[in-house]
């Protein structure tokens, strides 16, 4: 079932619909995968020896050749049938009478589904029907509505160039269902499949708008071509022609539209209306229907983005230029103004240039990144000979501002032509440091540019510190903070020779956060020197934000568990960087995230999330980052599954990037979904991999990544309560005597009292479970309040009080459901109100969790997947996931043969 990866859901619903003896009419762009479902329709129809399915494709060469189409239904039938049509033959017969022709076939037709349909049932696939030649459309109709309740049409509907086109096609009475594009979960299941990693199809997934086919074409360049330092992928040449031809097969007027959109630095349907496109909505559908863009709300995406160049190269120069100036005498701003200015007349001019790098200072303090790197460029191309050092500069100043905001395209076309001039030792510093700020930057060409860039900086001591401090931070993302220290310390001493205050606190940060990790106890003392340098109070540089000294201030405050202030200082970091470079924007919606988990502000978490998810695709960034905060957000209020696959994706794609820092978050993540699903031995195995990555590089704070607790649970749920003990004492060890402890104290206490109950001592689990959940309430860690509420009522269960296991389990119920903790609440009321498997000991459901066995049994049942979800406290989505590995564990395709491989158990 490859070919319909991520719609299952959408195949159930028209297998429902069908059962029902309603017919089903398919929309959706082209690439969006009608076709395939039409294949998996057939294929699960012809398994059925009482079913006969005929298939006809519209296609635009035939649309002219009438009855094509019918001709092909007929050629299909059984034998018994007569395999032929009459009348057919009479088709090019000029003396036989159109009318009485049609009417003679289409009794003969109907006459012919009625006698087929007797013993089995009929089932006619039409795809692309806007292109079915109309006199077959108008047969098919005719035998179609007379026979309703035994013969069934699926058909597929695309873009047509002239809206008239399915006009024949008469669909009037058919259960009309939209195709929508894959989610990224089943993109990246799907291009997995075909040897792409995910952390490509993530962004594959992007640049496609979630077609399968664009991806598909997209993902096989991907493989072939490694990304180096971020350089984009080029699109492949075949790909390139069939979207070229795509985008002249349309209309005039959508041509124009789409033109000017791609003209626009960042178009919007507003910028449109502006430059006088009226029918602008009608405009954008058909090209979205043609696959050639997305629209979300008011922006336009091109889909790949590099389709945006191949339309302005079908723009003959003359009528480019009269539209850049069209289009600057409506623009917005001054940016986008002098922007299309410049577009519209290549020629050098000096007073031009200065203008552009000026509007590009102002944007990028304003912190739009994107343009201002554009028009440092543009300056620097429309610089003439007298401006040469100004355009050295310029080029330079475009990589710095550009990287961080991942503008790909724009920095590597600044870099082509900054290494083609002669550069000061200084800029081309500046150049090497910013490069590694793209996405995407691998740690061996990283370390590369990083070596060349200290060979550049020669005796500065300000460029030399750069240089060490930029290898501080990849020694952080690395997970070696001795390393990271050492660097940080040389670099704030060499800043400060230098008389560079600002980046002396950013290197003092550095070595506050390495000497965290370490638990050296010198980190508040580092971090005071920074913001004795910096105060908090003061914004940081645009793009500089995660870096400094009051970001890291607020992370201390997380690992503190002064979670009120933590959650203050992020709110004010986020108004300050929602206009700058994504990958600011990511970091603080990450450590939002964090502390809204932690206080069980789970809706403002999920809400975050999809703003850091969505910040991510548009900025290109690696998207391990965005798959952290997704899972830490639906591990706590979402679905507890879809955590588990975006913590799984993600420590895979953090390990191929070298990020071992986001490979321990993922990890983490990773084991308490393990853990959650009862699967105790790959949590362990998952947890002690972040011990052994901490013990390697001399990571000792347990504060940081708080993995300890999760291994106790898991080692417990194994029976090696030593083991268990042994990692307790450990943590216990590590924050004996330190401040700030209380919250980490507290998850140690609940850890503990499972090794307590499991060795007998139940007084004593009460107790720690008693503290454990005072310090909680009194840190406003609610979410862990819950959980050692749970802890309790399983105590109480052991010692068979089980009105007191109840009670306990209802206040966890009701602390759940206030934090809107979606996984946790479903946990506490399966054990409140337990759904018992009938038939566990059938093999078939054997194979199956107890939860996919559960939503089995409700498909024999004829329930609905949304019926599923609301008894099981699911997501719809949660229950589609789960039917998948239903089908695949039990070698089923449909609801129907699952239905009639499980005897139903009794209904409620």
């Amino acid at each position: 079932m490859s070919r319909v990866m991520g719609r299952l859901g959408l195949l159930s619903e028209v297998q429902d619909l069908l059962a029902q003896g309603q017919s089903v009419a398919l929309h959706g762009p082209t690439g969006i995968g009608k076709s395939a479902l039409l294949d998996a329709l057939e294929e699960q129809r012809r398994e059925r020896p009482d079913a006969l399915v005929l298939r006809a494709n519209g296609a635009v060469a035939e649309h002219g050749l009438p009855y094509a189409a019918l001709q092909d239904l007929v050629d299909q039938l059984p034998v018994e049938l007569g395999g032929s049509l009459p009348g057919l033959v009479a088709i090019h017969d000029t003396a036989v009478e159109e009318d009485r022709l049609r009417t003679v076939l289409c009794t003969s037709f109907r006459s012919l589904l009625e006698q087929a349909s007797r013993t089995r049932t009929v089932l006619i696939l039409l795809d692309d029907v806007q292109w079915l030649d109309p006199q077959s459309a108008c047969v098919i109709g005719y035998g179609r509505r007379r026979l309703t309740e035994r013969v069934s049409v699926v058909a597929t509907i695309g873009p047509a160039r002239d809206p008239r086109a399915d006009g024949d096609v008469d669909l009037s009475d058919l259960h009309h269902l939209d195709v929508p594009p894959l989610d990224a979960a089943a993109m990246i299941e799907l291009l997995g499949a075909h040897g792409v990693p995910p952390h490509v199809a993530q962004r594959l997934h992007v640049e496609s708008g979630g077609l399968p086919s664009l991806a598909l074409a997209l993902g096989g360049a991907a493989r072939e071509q490694p990304v180096l330092l971020g350089r984009p992928t080029p699109m492949p040449a075949s790909l390139e022609r069939v979207l070229r031809d795509r985008f002249l097969a349309q209309d005039a007027g959508v041509q124009e539209t789409v033109a000017l959109a791609a003209l626009l630095h960042r178009p919007t349907v507003r910028q449109l209306e502006r430059a006088g496109r009226v029918e602008v909505d009608q405009h954008l559908r058909a090209a979205a229907e043609a696959g050639l863009l997305t629209r979300s709300g008011d922006a336009v995406r091109f889909t790949p983005s590099e389709l945006g160049r191949v339309v302005t190269e079908t723009i003959p120069a003359v009528r480019r230029t009269e539209w850049h100036r069209a289009l600057a005498d409506v623009a917005p701003s001054p940016a986008e103004r002098i922007r299309h200015r410049a577009l519209a007349d290549p020629r050098p001019d000096a007073a031009t240039a200065r203008e552009l790098a000026l509007v590009a200072r102002e944007s990028a303090s304003a912190g739009n990144r994107s343009i201002a790197t554009e028009l440092y460029l543009l300056a620097a191309d429309r610089a003439p000979a007298e401006l040469g050092t100004e355009r050295v500069e310029w080029l330079a100043t475009a990589v710095e501002t550009g990287a961080p905001g991942n503008h790909v395209e724009l920095v590597h076309r600044a870099l082509d032509d900054f290494l083609e001039l002669p550069a000061e030792p200084a800029q081309t510093v500046r150049v090497r440091l910013a490069l590694p700020e793209l996405a995407g930057s691998g740690l061996a060409a990283m370390d590369e540019v990083l070596a060349a860039a200290l060979t550049d900086a020669g005796e500065d001591d300000r460029l030399v510190a750069l240089v060490l401090l930029q290898r501080s931070r990849v020694a952080l993302m690395e997970s070696r903070p001795d390393e990271a220290g050492r660097l940080a310390e040389r670099a704030a001493g060499l800043f400060h020779r230098a008389g560079d205050p600002i980046a002396e606190a950013s290197a003092r940060t550095t070595l506050a956060v390495a000497t965290r990790w370490t638990g050296s106890g010198l980190h508040d003392h580092h971090l005071a020197d920074a913001l004795a340098l910096v105060p908090a109070s003061e914004p940081a540089q645009p793009g500089l934000t995660h870096t400094s000294p009051a970001y890291i201030a607020a992370r201390f405050a997380l690992y503190d568990d002064r979670l009120d202030e933590a959650w203050a200082a992020n709110l004010s970091m986020l108004a300050q960087v929602e206009r700058g470079a994504g990958m600011d924007q990511v970091h603080v919606l990450r450590c939002l995230v964090e502390v809204g988990v932690r206080l069980g502000r789970c809706r403002e978490a999920m809400a975050y999330a999809a703003r850091a998810t969505q910040v991510a695709e548009e900025f290109g960034l690696d998207p391990h980052t965005g798959w952290f905060i997704g899972a830490l957000a639906e591990l706590a209020g979402g679905d507890l599954e879809t955590g588990r696959t975006l913590a799984e994706q993600g420590a895979v794609a953090a390990q191929e990037r070298g990020d071992t820092r986001y490979l321990q978050r993922h990890l983490l993540l990773l084991g308490q979904a393990q853990l959650r699903a009862g699967d105790a031995g790959s949590a362990r195995a998952t947890l002690l991999r972040i011990r052994d990555i901490e013990e390697a590089h001399g990571i000792s704070d347990p504060t940081v990544n708080r993995w300890q607790p999760e291994l106790v649970s898991a080692l417990v749920a194994l029976g090696a309560v030593d083991q268990a003990a042994g990692v307790l004492a450990s943590a216990r060890h590590a924050i004996d005597g330190r401040t700030g402890t209380d919250g980490v104290g507290a998850q140690l206490d609940r850890a503990e009292a499972e090794v307590l109950c499991a060795t007998g001592d139940l007084d004593g689990a009460v107790h720690l479970l008693d503290r454990a959940a005072k310090v909680c309430a009194d840190v406003g860690m609610q979410i862990e309040l819950g959980r050692t509420l749970l802890a309790r009522a399983h105590v109480e269960r052991r010692a068979r009080r089980a009105a007191a296991a109840r009670s306990t389990l209802e206040e966890a119920e009701a602390v759940f459901d206030a934090l809107h903790a979606q996984p946790w609440l479903a946990q506490v009321r399966a054990e409140l109100a337990p759904c018992p498997v009938e038939g566990a000991s059938d093999p078939m459901l054997g194979r199956l969790t107890d939860t996919e066995a559960r939503i089995a049994q409700l498909v024999s049942q004829g329930a609905s997947n949304r019926q599923i979800a609301e008894r099981q406290h699911l997501s719809v989505k949660t229950v589609e996931a789960a039917l998948t590995r239903i089908y695949r564990k039990l070698d089923v395709r449909s609801r129907t043969q699952l239905a009639t491989l499980l005897v139903p158990a009794p209904t409620e």
